[in-house]
């Protein structure tokens, strides 16, 4: 059985978006996968096994507040990240 989580491209999509505007004192490939993990472990998966459910639930990502929900968890996790990087570039 093949099941996915129909939010990993949306956060993915959404934090590619923001990225360049994201102020961090590092914006290391390492920082950036950190926030997007920290991003969808506080988002409800929506677990999918056909390629319309990921439609569907795409779909919905359209809806002004879902997308903004996205967004303010992704500000979250970057504050997160931000304040205790776990990158090479801050490793003591």
């Amino acid at each position: 059985m093949k099941v996915f989580n129909a939010m990993e491209p949306l956060v993915a999509e959404a934090l590619n978006e923001y990225w360049s505007d994201i102020n961090m004192p590092c914006k290391c490939e390492q920082c950036k996968n950190d926030v997007f993990a920290i991003a969808l472990n506080s988002i409800t998966p929506r677990y999918v096994s056909k390629d319309n459910g990921i439609a569907y639930v795409k779909a919905q990502y359209f809806d002004k507040q879902m997308k903004t929900n996205i967004v303010v968890k992704i500000a979250e996790a970057t504050k997160k990240v931000a304040e205790h990087p776990q990158c090479a570039n801050f490793q003591r």
